[in-house]
């Protein structure tokens, strides 16, 4: 018994040089004494210095005005962003393709989704043609500080489940403590009664303020009220947005064909729609360890070890029903 406490300690202490995140999990990342010492902070700090630096090394295979931009806002969003013959076989493809629906409940809020794998999209041409684009694949990896090649999913977002006004993802909030990228390529319009994405705009810059409401943050832990905060997806009201100096939420109302891609450790949130509304997109998410100092290289076999984590994570996530995730 003691060895295995050594060894889980052992682990735990290892956890704070990745990307772990909870408070809840790790008692080394929970503890109240470490944390008003610096520990949280410390780890936010040095995770956005290297993730900048790797950001840097590929920032060459992206345009000035694009990176000018997402610096600025914490996003990128890019209209007709396919051509229009690829973008229509696309469409019937996220329409058709849903062989193995998963699908979970948050609230009032169901999310259906399929991960496009390798052997998915060898019989999808047009999503592996949308995956194989440079000129989005640069886009999604410089946001993500990685060259491996972001996890494609085709992703249906349906205000229709359990109790309503209880959708944890309708609270402004970062993912994690490190600078991570989602993308949606929007299948269909999205309009104000389909609960578009909202970002709070330049929320992904960590100034003074924004480090010593995560410094509070922090030193509550594993005692915060929400217990998606616990676990290290921290929640901040609307009304808090002023004293951090943030003022504008970018709501992306977007015609289909658009292409959003944001820093999601900055605040966001999946908007307010309307009932029995829905929104189909094919959706991109990176998140990898931001201690690493140069950016994991995009080789098939790494790409392909990735994938099957990934497969793994989401099919332990979604195989039970009517269960709420972060």
């Amino acid at each position: 018994m003691k060895r295995y406490r050594v060894i889980q300690y052992m682990i735990w202490v290892m956890e704070v040089f990745t990307e772990t995140k909870s408070f809840e999990a790790n008692p080394i990342l929970g503890n109240k004494l470490l944390n008003c010492l610096g520990l949280h902070v410390m780890r936010v700090i040095i995770a956005r210095i290297i993730t900048g630096f790797r950001r840097w090394i590929l920032s060459w295979k992206i345009s000035t005005e694009h990176k000018k931009e997402f610096h600025k806002k914490g996003y990128l969003k890019i209209e007709n962003i396919l051509p229009p013959e690829l973008f229509k076989r696309l469409q019937v493809e996220g329409e058709d393709c849903w062989p193995e629906i998963r699908e979970f409940i948050q609230g009032d809020t169901t999310t259906q989704l399929t991960f496009l794998d390798k052997n998915k999209l060898n019989q999808l041409p047009a999503a592996r043609t949308l995956c194989g684009l440079p000129s989005i694949r640069n886009l999604m990896n410089y946001v993500a500080s990685t060259a491996i090649r972001p996890w494609p999913h085709f992703l249906r977002v349906c205000n229709q489940g359990g109790e309503a006004n209880n959708d944890p993802q309708k609270t402004f909030h970062s993912d994690t403590f490190h600078p991570t990228m989602k993308a949606w390529l929007f299948l269909e319009e999205v309009s104000i009664d389909k609960g578009p994405f909202e970002y709070v705009e330049g929320s992904h810059k960590m100034t003074l303020k924004r480090l010593f409401w995560e410094y509070k943050q922090s030193i509550k832990g594993r005692n915060l009220n929400h217990r998606y905060a616990a676990r290290g997806s921290l929640r901040i009201a609307e009304d808090d947005l002023i004293t951090l100096d943030l003022f504008k939420v970018q709501k992306f109302k977007v015609p289909a064909n658009t292409l959003v891609i944001a820093d999601t450790s900055g605040f966001h949130r999946r908007g307010a729609a309307a009932p029995d509304s829905s929104r189909l997109s094919v959706y991109f998410s990176s998140r990898l360890n931001p201690f690493i100092p140069f950016p994991v290289p995009g080789i098939e076999t790494i790409n392909q070890f990735a994938e099957k984590l990934v497969t793994q994570e989401v099919e332990k996530s979604t195989d039970l029903k009517n269960t709420n995730q972060n």
